[in-house]
C-alpha cells in the first residue's frame, strides 16, 4: 500500500536533495574558515604595520639622530663663520 503513495522518483530526489544540502553545508564551512584565515592575516598585517611605523616614529626622533650626529659621526652644532645664508631671489636664481 506504501507503493501506491510514493512515486519512484522520490528516494533518487531525496538522496540528491541530502547530497547537496551536505556538500552546501560543507562548502558553507570551508568558506567561512577562509574568511576567518584572511581576516587573522588581516589583522596582524594591521599590527605589525603599526608596530612599524612606532619604530619608524623612534628612529625619527630628533633626539636620537642628535645622539647619533654627535656620538657616532663626531658632529657638533656649526660655528656662526659655518654658516651661510642665502636671500630668498638668490635661491630662486639657483633653480633650474
Amino acid at each position: 500500500m506504501l507503493k501506491k503513495w510514493v512515486p519512484y522518483w522520490t528516494i533518487p530526489g531525496l538522496m540528491i536533495f541530502a547530497t547537496g544540502t551536505v556538500w552546501l553545508r560543507l562548502t558553507v564551512i570551508r568558506t567561512t574558515y577562509a574568511i576567518n584565515q584572511a581576516q587573522q592575516q588581516i589583522e596582524k598585517a594591521s599590527q605589525d604595520r603599526e608596530m612599524f611605523q612606532l619604530k619608524v616614529a623612534a628612529l625619527r626622533s630628533p633626539r636620537r639622530l642628535e645622539v647619533l650626529a654627535r656620538t657616532v659621526f663626531g658632529l657638533s652644532q656649526p660655528r656662526v663663520d659655518q654658516v651661510v645664508r642665502f636671500k630668498k631671489n638668490e635661491m630662486a636664481q639657483n633653480d633650474p
